[in-house]
């Protein structure tokens, strides 16, 4: 999870009361990644923080969705240009699954999936690549435009 830097002290019991199970790590000059080692997928918080800093020092201009799936473990961060709009880990042991993930954070963030881009890396993207890609062609879009009153 991704929190801004100037959130006071205090304002960190919201995250958590005890004061002990979350753990943060300084991002870039604006945000921090906090994260739990108990409950993340094995290795989630220094691969985050390597791919994150690794995609946004590739300069990103307008939005762009950046994506890893490999050995079960999906990390999707939405970035337009250099502010990280959503940052995730999640487990998805089926390419199926990865790209169910990429297609809610669109939803999410209320982006086109056919027109922002997503690039995928890791083991077996390609297969991730044409399940998204289905998704956004056969429901992402004709949904959208259903629940809006775009059809004609």
């Amino acid at each position: 999870m991704l929190i801004p830097k100037n959130l006071a002290d205090s304002d960190w019991r919201i995250v958590d009361p005890q004061g002990s199970s979350w753990f943060r790590s300084p991002l870039d000059e604006r945000y921090h990644l906090i994260y739990r080692f108990s409950e993340s997928p094995e290795g989630a918080q220094p691969l985050s923080l390597f791919n994150l800093r690794r995609w946004l020092s590739s300069r990103p201009t307008g939005r762009v969705v950046r994506a890893q799936w490999w050995n079960n473990r999906l990390e999707l961060a939405a970035l337009d240009g250099t502010l990280i709009k959503a940052h995730a880990v999640h487990r998805a042991p089926s390419a199926e699954d990865a790209a169910y993930f990429a297609l809610l954070l669109f939803d999410q963030l209320d982006w086109a999936g056919s027109t922002v881009p997503l690039f995928w890396e890791g083991q077996g993207s390609e297969d991730v690549q044409q399940w998204t890609q289905h998704f956004i062609a056969h429901w992402h879009s004709r949904s959208l435009e259903g629940v809006l009153g775009l059809a004609s």
